[in-house]
């Protein structure tokens, strides 16, 4: 390698830091109350769903939480999760051009923003659990007894885990597998454990009317700061009561503002990975490949069905996109010649602008140029108040 190029990888490497330092100061914001109060949910009235966190939280602070603590968690909890991205981006895949140039466009991506944005909420640790899933060596049996069992813990943590991740998982262990026979029974245990888990939580963990006010009782007791009821609501809703809703919700112009103005732009974001993804693929593996690349990106997207948050299922379904293409170059020969093919530098540029000029509806509680360096910074003093 020339002198040309060791200087051009430098100069991308310290912008892949910048962008990642970026990204904490501009959206690792304080939380909302919403993701605050599932942080206390707990075993203490029996199994429920999202109680794990909860209840490892109630182990290591005690029977209450104060403000200041709960803040803190959420912070804790949406700093690993995206630690763990970016090293599994950074040093999961061999180092070049085309690979830190994929590295700042995750760091600097419209989703990216929106999910860090969300402070504390728990897809956080369920993308820590995936990517500690796809670090594991998954040509043997014991990483994939750990991609089984890391699903179906995650499950416990939130049940988004089985559309969120439980497909890329699979897909991961396809491509390490394809030439094996039958890969795609080893692809769909991770999925199949998941399944069974979200089956045995929506089954267990559900209360009666009487349950859930003495359950909501409890969190409140338990709260040293105000809890917000609406999550105490979400977590004793049915699938059919989230029906019932969404078709509600169809007929209004706030469902359909959300759709277009968040829903398209992160979809678009979404289809591009995809495309750029196919073209990594070895064209002699033919289309199965490029289903299961399908079916882990657009899974995410699947709970706009039953759910209302159009934001975090986008942006979900974004960093899968970004962490297939990183699966596809650890398992696929030849992928990381045809992304260097791919992703040049007019189009990385065109792609990067179009990231850093699109916002979503919900990124924190804040707008307009305080979302941004350096004005941001007068935000993040508000972590001081707690």
């Amino acid at each position: 390698m020339h002198m040309g190029s060791q200087r051009q990888l430098q100069l991308l490497r310290m912008a892949v830091a910048f962008s990642f330092l970026l990204l904490l100061a501009n959206h690792l914001l304080p939380p909302k109350a919403f993701a605050a109060t599932q942080l206390l949910f707990d075993y203490s009235a029996g199994f429920i769903r999202r109680g794990l966190t909860g209840e490892a939280i109630m182990r290591l602070l005690g029977p209450t939480i104060t403000g200041r603590e709960i803040v803190m968690s959420c912070a804790v909890i949406t700093f690993t999760g995206l630690v763990g991205f970016y090293l599994f981006l950074r040093r999961g895949v061999v180092e070049s051009r085309a690979t830190l140039l994929i590295l700042i466009l995750a760091l600097n991506s419209f989703a990216m923003a929106s999910f860090t944005g969300s402070t504390g909420y728990l897809d956080a640790l369920l993308l820590l659990a995936a990517v500690m899933a796809l670090s594991s060596d998954a040509g043997t049996g014991a990483g994939l007894a750990a991609r089984i069992l890391l699903v179906m813990v995650s499950v416990l943590i939130h049940e988004n885990m089985l559309p969120y991740f439980a497909l890329l998982v699979g897909f991961d262990l396809f491509l390490a597998r394809q030439h094996q026979t039958m890969p795609l029974i080893p692809a769909s245990l991770p999925l199949a454990g998941g399944a069974v888990m979200v089956v045995l939580v929506v089954l267990n963990g559900q209360f009666s009317a009487d349950e859930a006010a003495a359950f909501a009782e409890y969190v409140q007791g338990k709260a040293m700061f105000g809890v917000d009821n609406t999550s105490l609501e979400v977590l004793n809703r049915t699938v059919s009561d989230n029906l019932a809703l969404m078709s509600d919700l169809h007929s209004t112009r706030k469902y359909w503002a959300w759709i277009i103005y968040d829903g398209v732009p992160l979809a678009a974001m979404a289809g591009w990975l995809f495309w750029v993804g196919g073209r990594m693929l070895d064209q002699d593996d033919g289309a199965l490949p490029r289903l299961l690349l399908g079916l882990a990106i657009l899974a995410p997207l699947s709970l706009n069905l039953i759910a209302f948050d159009v934001v975090r299922f986008g942006a979900a379904s974004v960093i899968v996109g970004f962490l297939a293409l990183a699966v596809i170059l650890r398992h696929v020969p030849g992928a990381e010649a045809r992304l260097s093919d791919t992703l040049t530098w007019p189009h990385f540029i065109v792609v990067l602008v179009l990231n850093v000029n699109i916002f979503t509806s919900d990124i924190n509680d804040v707008v307009s140029h305080e979302t941004q360096f350096p004005w941001v910074l007068l935000s993040q003093l508000k972590w001081l108040s707690y």
